[in-house]
């Protein structure tokens, strides 16, 4: 070996053995650097075929080796980087899901008092409740606060309902704007890579930030890279090319149809997600399109099914002013075939217009038909007071009339501050023909007379008790009593035992606190759909949380800066270059001491 080629394999060594140097040295100070790939120097053996002028005879056909830097180059794995940004989409798409229906789920929480299946229950109880106290104003007023309760629980989901479609409109109009961004800037990091490229000099830094802003994407869309050393990458979304070389095709939110929709530009082919993953945008749009509608549409059908039901079993049911056919709720925006949760509203303006009782005809198994008794005393079974029938009737011409009151309810009630009980009556002789006289002892204790009474062929009645505002209670005497049913020196006795105002037939009432309570069931299902939902879409978001993770972790261990290594690799390299520097000064020396003897 010549000096000469000990100098020059002792130069190159030293080149060589600087550029691992610089690149170690790179890789410490980018250790923190996000998306920073390592840099790695690659030697191989060069040929080095020198005649020197002290080489001896045939030296020249000696071939000596040196070293050179083959390749620099970034250290990167495409399909892990591939598995990563797929990871990271779904785990977007499933975080983004889990964040809106999350608000949606508090909105239908069925473990509050003001959840729509508590404010169903709640009703419910009211109407529960009022089939067991018809008459109570208290309970009525009562069961008016929930009815408004639970249209205001329907129209406050529906108002939450509208509120979380708009902020998901604006989100997803925000990240299409944030993605065409990132398309764009992928694009004009192509051309920079490219032209440097072509210039001889790599821009390695321009790639890392190429890597990272697809990674950034990747939380937005579902986006595939494919490297081509001519026009740099090619991204595509769905099998749609969204960046080739220099150009992008940028997104669009076409707002024309009933749900917006994601489209490729002018393409008019439209950005359609699976049943999951797709990143933000397509978390998004299938939010958009298929979720918070059809949640939409479920309370909707809650909402009309509470009306219609409800509604059913209130027309059949008298309120207390006596009208009957009425609706309990109304839709605010007009008649229509379908109610929704937004627009229904109570028909009714105050407690009396609750209608919580059957109208059944007087004297009906559905009425009072035992509210009056007669104890025929001492007129026995065949004669006199024993031809009195024992029902009420509304009116006093009625034919068959016996105990009647000024207003009868049409459910058989009596009047309000008209009271019932047995009236005891004794019954004398008059002087006058047709004419008997009554005793009357009342239920209060208090006794009044009435003398001279008609019973005649026309016929007449006594007045059993009158509670002095026009509230009275009759007994029909003329189609039952003769004025020979009692003689000119004895007294008879007889009682009339009326019923209290009963509270009738409340099934109306009770019907509807039943279908409140089987309405519940589609509430609690509604909130339990949407929370399944969402403890899906945390499991998914997890899954791929995991999966990112462990992709990445593989990414670092192939392409990542281990500062220990590095700063190990910086000693050996240290090492290697001062044995190098070696090889020169010996190489200096050996050309010293020849130059000496040539003297």
């Amino acid at each position: 070996m010549s000096v000469n080629s000990l100098f020059d394999i002792g130069s190159t060594s030293l080149r060589a053995v600087g550029e691992k140097i610089d690149a170690t040295s790179q890789n410490i100070a980018n250790a923190e650097s996000e998306g920073y790939r390592r840099r790695r120097v690659s030697l191989s053996s060069r040929s080095v075929a020198a005649t020197g002028l002290y080489a001896s005879n045939g030296a020249q056909d000696v071939t000596s080796s040196g070293v050179g830097v083959e390749q620099f180059e970034r250290v990167r794995d495409g399909m892990l980087v591939a598995a990563r940004n797929e990871a990271r989409s779904s785990e977007s798409a499933a975080r983004e899901e889990g964040r809106v229906l999350g608000v949606l789920e508090g909105a239908l929480a069925t473990d509050t008092d003001a959840g729509l299946s508590a404010s169903l229950q709640g009703l419910a109880d009211g109407f529960s409740n009022l089939a067991i106290n018809p008459d109570s104003q208290g309970v009525r007023e009562s069961v008016l606060g929930r009815a408004r309760q639970l249209t205001d629980t329907f129209g406050r989901l529906d108002q939450r309902l509208g509120e979380l479609t708009t902020n998901t409109e604006n989100a997803l109009a925000s990240n299409v704007e944030k993605a065409n961004g990132l398309l764009d800037k992928v694009a004009s990091l192509n051309e920079q890579i490219e032209n440097a490229r072509a210039g001889g000099s790599p821009d390695y830094a321009a790639e890392d930030q190429r890597d990272q802003t697809v990674k950034e994407l990747s939380k937005l869309l579902p986006v595939e890279a494919q490297e081509n050393r001519s026009d740099g990458y090619t991204l595509t979304v769905d099998g749609m090319t969204v960046v080739q070389g220099t150009e992008a095709t940028n997104l669009s939110v076409d707002q024309s149809g009933n749900t917006p929709a994601v489209e490729f530009g002018k393409t008019g082919v439209e950005f359609t997600p699976g049943a999951e993953g797709g990143g933000e945008i397509g978390a998004q749009a299938r939010l958009l399109n298929d979720t918070l509608p059809g949640v939409q549409s479920d309370l909707d059908a809650l909402a009309d099914d509470v009306v219609k039901e409800v509604n059913a079993a209130h027309r059949k049911g008298a309120d207390q002013n006596g009208d009957t056919g009425e609706n309990f709720f109304v839709d605010k925006s007009g008649p229509s075939s379908e109610n929704t949760a937004g627009n229904i509203d109570l028909n009714v303006d105050g407690p009396k217009d609750i209608a919580a009782v059957a109208t059944p005809a007087l004297g009906t198994l559905g009425g009072n038909e035992t509210a009056v008794t007669i104890g025929q005393g001492d007129f026995g079974d065949s004669s006199g007071a024993g031809n009195i029938e024992d029902r009420l009737t509304v009116g006093s011409d009625g034919s068959a009339s016996t105990v009647e009151v000024s207003s009868i309810s049409s459910d058989g009630n009596l009047p309000g501050g008209v009271e019932g009980g047995t009236f005891d009556i004794t019954v004398e002789d008059n002087a006058n023909t047709g004419e008997l006289d009554f005793t009357i002892d009342r239920p209060d204790g208090s006794t009044s007379a009435q003398t001279g009474v008609d019973v005649g062929s026309d016929g007449t009645t006594i007045t059993l008790e009158d509670d002095g505002s026009g509230n009275t209670l009759k007994l029909d005497v003329g189609t039952a009593f003769a004025d020979g049913d009692v003689g000119p020196t004895e007294t008879k006795e007889f009682s009339v035992t009326v019923d209290n105002s009963l509270p009738g037939n409340t099934g109306p009432a009770q019907n509807i606190a039943d279908v409140a309570s089987d309405l519940t069931t589609g509430a609690t299902d509604l909130a339990a759909g949407v929370g399944t939902q969402v403890q899906e879409a945390a499991a998914k978001e997890e899954a791929q949380a995991a999966v990112g993770e462990r992709v990445q972790a593989q990414i670092e261990d192939v392409s990542g800066v281990s500062v220990d290594q590095q700063l190990s690799s910086l000693i050996e390299q240290q090492q290697q270059f001062a044995a190098s520097a070696q090889v020169l000064t010996t190489a200096r020396e050996v050309s010293s001491t020849l130059l000496s003897i040539a003297r």
